[in-house]
């Protein structure tokens, strides 16, 4: 192993130590300022992007796309608000983690 390897190596460990801590920070913070833990967060990033690559399938305009992925994705935020999110603000830890890593298998209907 030269040098120019072992220094690429390093960095890159580096790197990948530091992003790995701004996600663990920011996840802390997040629960820790809103005391509500959701696991579905990908899920709902993911649906968002879908919806995204579908409006502009069907409409070739980036800026209609745009709009309308904002708007489904909104709407799919509140009805998972209103239907999931509302009932776990004044339960507990436990029982936000398993009612939110069980909205996970959404993703599967989208796609």
């Amino acid at each position: 192993m030269n040098a120019t390897l072992l220094m690429v190596q390093i960095l890159n460990g580096l790197q990948f130590g530091v992003l790995l801590f701004l996600i663990a920070a920011g996840l802390t913070l997040v629960f820790g300022v809103m005391n509500f833990i959701n696991l579905a967060h990908g899920v709902q990033y993911m649906v968002g992007a879908y919806l995204a690559v579908t409006f502009y399938a069907l409409t070739a305009n980036f800026l209609l796309t745009t709009v309308l992925a904002l708007v489904a994705a909104l709407a799919f935020g509140l009805l998972l608000e209103l239907a999931v999110f509302r009932r776990l603000y004044d339960r507990d830890h436990l029982d936000q983690v398993i009612a939110t890593f069980g909205i996970i298998p959404l993703s599967s209907i989208t796609a």
